[in-house]
């Protein structure tokens, strides 16, 4: 009876077991293959045949087509560098994303059933920042590192471009501070809004520039007086460049050899590097001259007049007699004519006579008008005092003298 009773003990541990083996078996699952394909659209791409080339199901493709169509998708608006995500689990379509930036997202989803479409809604909020960076090597250098990009390196130029000359005038130590708006969109950065505060404080002097919209809607960046930023010429017709030759009454020619003035600076840049002239005027000479090579020349007001030379070409639409703007582009370096390298010859007259471009003074723009004054010094001391609270919570301190 014992031995019988032994026997059905290890039938019923075998017939165990089997059993747990088969529901291990049967709880076993797999997981599902998540694939995802990346695609940036190119010139003479069409959505029909992106799709095409993405997916495995052809009949998926019109689907997805369809549903975009009813959901009221831009075909026409689709550029080159847009993205195309497909997104499929076990080989079969399950999401497809449509970016065109931050703000525009299309997703088609399948969920086994039936496919919907659906656009982001993204939050956008401008927000007001205190940047502050020291200067190491150049402007341009100093304001990336902080994290930022050339679009507020040139904004930031343009606004102190009557009174500090970056390629001549920064000094390693010298310190900058821009108090402006930043469009964000889901929190990632996507433009640049108001410049309200600018200051550069450096070896060449402390300089400000706070933006002023009068009640008679004129606006312009002033000084702490009030006075405007804004001279009738620009420092520089250059950017970003460094000065190779300056002004001289007596300087050894490296092509001729021999000792004779030289008239103008001469700033060393890559060829192609944009020209812009310096202030409002009329060309009075486009064409070659000598050694100038490709020269430019434009009358300004208060009799001054500017030269602009061994260019490699000049911008299209220029000629002369034309009126040009500010700031506005006229040709790119060269080393046409007398030039031993890439490099833009630059000369500023008065009344006829060669004078030193560094050197001149040049009349301001119209100041804050009198009875707006109050106005501005309001908002100056305002903004000084939110300046001010933003650094001391910062742990810095800026001073307003």
């Amino acid at each position: 009876m014992k031995l019988g009773f032994s026997r059905a003990i290890v039938r019923l541990m075998i017939l165990l077991i089997i059993l747990l083996a088969c529901s291990a078996e049967k709880e076993e699952i797999t997981e599902p293959i998540f694939t995802e394909i990346t695609y940036v659209v190119k010139k003479g791409d069409n959505f029909d045949n992106i799709l095409t080339k993405l997916l495995s199901r052809s009949e998926m493709n019109g689907a997805i087509l369809q549903v975009l169509q009813d959901g009221g998708f831009p075909f026409r608006k689709c550029i080159p560098g847009d993205s195309i995500i497909i997104i499929n689990k076990d080989n079969d379509f399950l999401k497809l994303i449509y970016r065109q930036n931050l703000m525009n997202v299309y997703y088609v989803m399948n969920d086994s059933l039936n496919l919907c479409v659906a656009m982001k809604f993204p939050y956008i909020n401008t927000v007001q920042f205190l940047l502050k960076g020291t200067i190491k090597s150049t402007l341009y250098e100093s304001i990336l590192e902080i994290g930022e990009s050339p679009n507020l390196v040139f904004r930031y130029a343009d606004i102190f471009a009557w009174e500090v000359d970056f390629f001549t005038d920064t000094r390693a130590g010298d310190s900058f501070y821009v108090l402006i708006e930043k469009t964000l969109c889901d929190s990632n950065f996507l433009d640049y809004g108001n410049v309200f505060f600018a200051r550069y404080k450096g070896e060449l002097g402390d300089y400000y520039g706070i933006y002023y919209h009068d009640p008679d809607g004129y606006e312009d960046y002033y000084n702490l007086k009030g006075e405007s930023l804004r001279k009738s010429l620009l420092k520089s017709p250059l950017r970003y460049a460094y000065i190779s030759s300056y002004y001289s009454k007596r300087r050894f020619h490296p092509i001729l050899k021999i000792w004779r003035p030289h008239h103008g600076l001469d700033y060393v840049a890559p060829i192609g590097t944009p020209i812009s002239a310096i202030g409002d005027g009329v060309v009075t000479y486009k064409g070659w001259k000598g050694g100038y090579g490709n020269l430019v020349e434009i009358r300004h007001k208060n009799n001054f007049k500017t030269r602009y030379g061994h260019l490699s070409k000049f911008v299209k639409g220029l000629y002369k007699g034309k009126r040009v703007k500010t700031g506005e582009l006229i040709g790119y370096v060269g080393s046409t004519g007398l030039s031993t390298g890439p490099h833009l010859h630059f000369e500023l007259h008065r009344n006829g006579v060669s004078i030193n471009p560094l050197k001149v003074k040049i009349p301001r723009a119209p100041s804050v008008k009198k009875k707006y004054f109050n106005e501005f010094k309001h908002q100056r001391d305002s903004l000084l005092n939110v300046i001010e609270e933003l650094q001391q919570y910062r742990g810095e301190e800026v001073s307003s003298n």
